[in-house]
């Protein structure tokens, strides 16, 4: 139960952040600049949460390795969602 609003919550934080997707098409390195945004958003918010449940902070290269793990799935934003959830509940 606790996983499955976890990744409801994470699923509406990534969601908001997508709607920038359209203004954020430039190109940073070899990533599209909503890419990097989308990520951050994803970072800050397992960070909260975790801090939250008083566990320690995360590094970005955590967020990018399940965010990975959700890349080229039909339903990625649920995917990465549930990976973020995972992140915070040690699941």
């Amino acid at each position: 139960m606790i996983l499955r609003k976890l990744t409801d919550d994470f699923l509406r934080v990534l969601g908001d952040a997508q709607k920038y997707r359209s203004v954020k098409s430039k190109l940073i390195g070899n990533e599209f600049e909503w890419v990097i945004y989308e990520r951050a958003i994803m970072l800050q918010a397992v960070n909260a949460m975790r801090l939250q449940r008083g566990r320690s902070q995360i590094m970005v290269e955590e967020v990018r390795r399940v965010e990975a793990m959700a890349v080229g799935h039909v339903d990625y934003s649920r995917k990465f969602a549930l990976y973020c959830a995972h992140l915070v509940s040690g699941a």
